[in-house]
């Protein structure tokens, strides 16, 4: 779904949120390749996974205050 830079703060949050889901979907699938090349264990990989997971959130409650304000965090 295309959700264009726009005056519909709902829209660009919605742009927004699916660039962030981009970005945790290439680091976790950079993940699933070094787990795959043994470069890092299952416990790491478990770790890493978290940690983006995390990341990921924590953007798109950013995402959230900027693009729709306050109000909206109390409201979830």
């Amino acid at each position: 779904m295309d959700h264009s830079t726009s005056d519909d703060p709902h829209a660009d949050y919605w742009s927004a949120v699916e660039a962030e889901d981009r970005r945790l979907d290439e680091r976790l699938s950079s993940i699933r390749n070094r787990q795959s090349n043994r470069e890092i264990d299952t416990r790491q990989a478990a770790a890493e996974r978290i940690e983006g997971m995390e990341a990921h959130l924590a953007a798109v409650r950013g995402l959230r205050r900027l693009h729709l304000g306050e109000e909206q965090l109390a409201a979830h």
